[in-house]
């Protein structure tokens, strides 16, 4: 018997290989294939059962590549119309070697939620292992938002029966596989822990300790979340399956700066991974800047899914891994990356463009002599509880391009989140909209609070609700940075 964990980096992604006795099944795969097909491979096995804990909303899921590569069963809720597939209900038992996996109706997270319970065959009962997709996490419980506001107390109530109800019960020795980890978009405070128990959870997760099931629904209805804009398209292409069928992440193509220009001048966008300081020292002019690892969450906010792309990457970055991050979460028309990097673009004596920055000491003079600039707090709704700079103004970032018009043009604007790299994209998009004076302040609201600098608090009238997203999907501040 052998169990094999993956995590996708961007992502905090896990997906599991479970086998025994020569067969295997793939618990939540990835797009990108290629290691569960390679360990397969190794190991003499064969794909028997790709199961899915729910549709779905993070990434694109590999289920259909895999049985298309393998003849692999995909097993998914009877209580989601799947395109694809074969339904499975409450009791469903189904064998790997020796292994028994059973279904368990776990929802909450979502309606179709699943949760498989792995135990031996001849312990016919007894579980050691249960995969619980979103429903539970380590020192979190799924997000209960994805259905709109009027469904939350119904999610709540549901998953708070599939807790206390059908998970907890399996026992405290059972070791916890969920489909995320920490920095993940799909619960509010994943714990970075890797490893735990149903027992360890059920003493120590903040949300299983609470005085019973009203105290837990509260609890879960005060939290704030903000939703990325491409959960819409992952739910699509999970539940109608993917047409496309990636093995491996295709490899992106190097492009000399001739190349790259005539790109943009073609219509594609540039997106800059450098860290904020480097972008701002200089880019290429219209660029927008989403750090490398940040990449997996925030770039989704800021273009489409069906926007030709080109890259300047860091130095150091691995090319390969950039382009499965991207293949991940939908995003198929990356036309290649500057080779050399931006190093490369100024050696040729092209035009560059400059954001400003500042540090904590130039702010806090701006604020204190009441300086003719606008503040603008990108972080998420969740994070300005915490306090504001002084004449800050709070719009999360992913709101900050379609609310664009409330920001003066005729004055500097000082972007600012928790560290300085989510105010680095609000300054790109401020410069591409050509805002001439934008400056990131590189520390953020962290910076400013572990100076012992004033702050104040966040009035309510001030946070608008974040609205339905463009480019036709749908609403994380993930990782937040």
């Amino acid at each position: 018997m052998s169990i094999e964990r993956f995590v996708s980096e961007g992502l905090a992604h896990n997906s599991y290989i479970v086998a025994d006795g020569g067969e295997a099944a793939v618990i939540d795969p990835r797009r990108d294939v290629d290691v569960y097909l390679d360990l397969a491979r190794e190991n003499g096995l064969r794909i028997r059962y790709v199961l899915e804990t729910h549709r779905n909303e993070d990434y694109v899921i590999g289920s259909s590549a895999l049985a298309k590569l393998t003849g692999a069963t995909v097993l998914h809720s009877s209580r989601l119309a799947f395109d694809y597939g074969t339904p499975v209900h409450e009791g469903d038992r189904f064998g790997v070697g020796s292994l028994e996996l059973r279904v368990l109706e776990t929802p909450g997270h979502t309606d179709e939620s699943l949760s498989f319970v792995l135990g031996e065959t001849k312990a016919r009962g007894d579980a050691f292992m249960v995969f619980t997709g979103d429903t539970l996490f380590v020192g979190e419980v799924g997000r209960i938002d994805l259905y709109g506001e009027s469904e939350r107390p119904r999610l709540a109530a549901a998953l708070y029966e599939s807790l206390f109800g059908k998970l907890l019960p399996l026992g405290d020795g059972v070791i916890l596989a969920p489909a995320h980890g920490g920095g993940s978009v799909c619960g509010g405070h994943i714990s970075a822990r890797q490893h735990s128990t149903l027992g360890y959870e059920r003493r120590h997760n903040p949300r299983l300790v609470e005085p019973g099931r009203e105290a837990f629904v509260r609890a879960l209805l005060a939290q704030e979340l903000v939703r990325p804009p491409y959960f819409r398209r992952m739910e699509e292409l999970n539940e109608h399956g993917d047409p496309a069928v990636f093995a491996r992440a295709p490899s992106l193509v190097p492009l000399r700066t001739g190349e790259f220009e005539e790109r943009l001048r073609a219509g594609a966008i540039a997106i800059d991974a450098r860290m904020p300081q480097a972008f701002a020292g200089g880019h290429v002019p219209g660029s927008y800047n989403v750090w490398l690892e940040g990449l997996p969450v925030y770039l989704p906010w800021v273009i489409s899914h069906d926007t030709p792309l080109v890259l300047v990457l860091p130095e150091q970055a691995s090319v390969e891994q950039v382009a499965r991050m991207l293949l991940r979460i939908g995003f198929d028309r990356v036309e290649g990356y500057l080779r050399g990097g931006f190093t490369s673009w100024q050696e040729e004596g092209r035009e560059i463009a400059h954001v400003g920055t500042l540090s904590t000491a130039e702010l806090r003079r701006w604020v204190e002599s009441q300086a003719d600039v606008a503040i603008v707090d990108v972080r998420q709704p969740g994070e300005w509880e915490k306090g504001l700079v002084p004449g800050a103004r709070p719009i999360f970032v992913g709101e900050l391009e379609r609310r664009i018009d409330e920001l003066p043009g005729d004055r500097p604007v000082v972007t600012m989140c928790s560290s300085g790299n989510r105010g680095g994209i609000a300054a790109s998009i401020l410069a591409r909209h050509g805002f001439h004076h934008v400056f990131n302040y590189l520390g953020g609201f962290g910076a400013w609070k572990a100076s012992g600098l004033q702050t104040v608090k966040l009035e309510r009238a001030q946070a608008q609700p974040t609205a339905e997203a463009p480019f036709e999907d749908r609403d994380a501040d993930w990782p937040p940075a």
